[in-house]
């Protein structure tokens, strides 16, 4: 995965947090979405961004650390970004909640890259399903 899968993936969050509930099709389906549910999906969405944008600059031969040091700054202000352009939708508030919502999710694929438990990228070979699982049980893939 390059950081191309990234870029789309900022869109598609952009998009989402853009929606008006309950204008267009995208906003109705919004409206069925629980509002807790709605509320904790910004962390597990935000630390899925936090991977995808260390795994795209390990693939572009980082090192893993440098490769989370600007991953970790580009999610959370990205999710800031995006929260202050939902104060300018009609029928959209900022709330500080999403933002500790988005950290939480980065702080927390932070730390499971940190620890090597979600792999990334590494520069010479790309990682697959298959990798991962000959890497569980002890093998390395070649």
């Amino acid at each position: 995965m390059g950081l191309g899968t990234s870029l789309v993936y900022m869109v598609l969050l952009g998009f989402g947090s853009l929606i008006t509930p309950g204008v267009g099709i995208s906003g109705r389906l919004l409206e069925w979405v629980p509002c807790r549910l709605s509320e904790f999906s910004h962390a597990p969405a935000y630390g899925l961004l936090t991977w995808l944008l260390a795994s795209g600059l390990r693939g572009r031969e980082w090192p893993q650390h440098v490769a989370l040091c600007v991953a970790i700054p580009a999610a959370l202000v990205f999710g800031i970004w995006m929260e202050v352009f939902q104060g300018v939708v009609p029928g959209r508030v900022v709330e500080i909640g999403d933002v500790l919502m988005n950290a939480m999710g980065i702080g927390a694929a932070s730390l499971l890259i940190g620890l090597r438990l979600l792999p990334v990228d590494e520069p010479s070979r790309g990682w697959g399903f298959r990798r991962l699982l000959d890497t569980k049980r002890g093998c390395s893939a070649s």
